[in-house]
């Protein structure tokens, strides 16, 4: 029974031979590429006896296929599609293709078929990715003064890349969710929450791609609790000019001011003592008159 089932499978898998068709462990082989750069397929063929090959193809495979070149070793060059022509190179010893200056359009899957004089084929094919090294993560605090007690939360983003992976470390330990921490659905986003002093300390966020690998720590520090300033009260000044400017202002004035007053309390008081003397000798002249009026009255009697 087991010999007639390892044969079955042996007769499945010549019969997929047979029509070409090669599986990289019934998963298909996948080339990582990098945008703007270029890619070199790793698909061959040894065309070491060109009697035996009758014709190639390069095809890529998004929602259709679309033939990039095709070759027969009795033709001197090959047939490039217009839409690849002036950005593939193609060997004709080993019928390997390269591709220039990729783009997000240029994802797909890469097929090479090689049709032999017998009008057998085989087929071998590769999925190319595209993308965008990751830059390097920004790091956003929620509350920007966190307390003791406070739920704090780290937004972790990244500018540039694609298919990012966010990851966050403490002293090189990884987070996850717990008592103590809370992860966004794509862990772009750690809270921590009920901060303590125990949490103080720094915190990773690691970010990744297929091509790429950045980070960026960020401190976390807790603030103490505002506390009212009495001299805050007196502070004095507009956009940015420091209090003691207003303190030196009003200093000033106040001097100026008590001089003025004192000077005008001074000039009061001689006004004042003038009057006085004034009014006296106004109140004295009278009787000195009667007494001068009286003498003169007698001189003239005893005359």
């Amino acid at each position: 029974m087991k010999l007639l089932l390892i044969a079955a499978m042996l007769q499945i898998l010549q019969t997929f031979t047979g029509k070409g068709t090669v599986l990289a462990d019934t998963q298909q082989n996948v080339m990582n590429g990098i945008i703007d750069q270029t890619v070199l397929l790793p698909l061959k063929h040894n065309i070491s006896r060109p009697s035996e090959v009758f014709n190639l193809e390069w095809r890529v495979i998004r929602k259709a296929p679309s033939s990039i070149l095709t070759f027969s070793p009795s033709s001197s060059f090959p047939y490039i599609s217009e839409a690849f022509k002036k950005r593939v190179n193609f060997s004709k010893s080993n019928a390997e293709l390269s591709l220039k200056n990729i783009q997000m359009t240029d994802e797909g899957t890469y097929e090479l078929e090689v049709t032999t004089s017998d009008g057998k084929s085989t087929k071998c094919s590769i999925f190319l990715t595209v993308n965008h090294p990751v830059s390097i993560p920004q790091i956003e605090i929620v509350p920007e003064a966190p307390q003791t007690g406070n739920n704090v939360t780290l937004h972790c983003s990244a500018l540039e890349g694609n298919i990012i992976h966010y990851n966050w470390y403490r002293c090189d330990m990884p987070l996850s969710h717990g008592v103590n921490y809370h992860l966004s659905q794509n862990n772009s986003s750690l809270t921590v929450l009920n901060v303590q002093q125990s949490d103080v300390g720094t915190y990773r966020c690691n970010v990744t791609n297929r091509i790429s690998n950045k980070h960026k720590d960020f401190v976390l520090q807790l603030c103490s609790p505002s506390r009212p300033n009495p001299a805050g009260y007196g502070y004095i000044g507009y956009g940015g000019y420091p209090g003691y400017l207003g303190y030196t202002i009003i200093i000033v004035l106040c001097y100026r001011w008590k001089k003025q007053a004192l000077k005008a309390s001074k000039e009061s008081d001689a006004i004042y003592e003038n009057s006085q003397v004034s009014k006296k000798q106004s109140l004295t002249n009278p009787a000195e008159t009667r007494i001068m009026c009286n003498m003169r009255k007698n001189d003239r009697r005893g005359r």
